[in-house]
């Protein structure tokens, strides 16, 4: 399962919160994390676009895939965990 480079924070939540995941907003980043068969897979975004510049809301405001972690994580804890420590 690969990271989309460029999404919004909607799409990911469909991956994720049907995989056992969770997105969450961290100022202008979006931390993703996802389960699948191997285990819990953590990547960061970056918003390219804001809701005053497009009118959208901020759930639909296209990302930037930025970090993805090279490795498996045990738990959706540890997963964010990574995240935080690679802002």
């Amino acid at each position: 399962m690969t990271w989309k480079q460029v999404t919004n924070m909607e799409h990911l939540a469909k991956e994720a919160y049907a995989g056992g995941g969770a997105v969450l907003k961290y100022n202008y980043r979006v931390l993703a994390v996802r389960l699948d068969r191997f285990g819990y897979r953590a990547a960061i975004y970056e918003f390219v676009e804001t809701p005053e510049e497009t009118g959208l809301a901020e759930t639909e405001c296209r990302l930037n895939l930025t970090a993805v972690a090279p490795e498996y994580f045990e738990d959706g804890g540890h997963a964010i965990a990574w995240c935080i420590e690679h802002l």
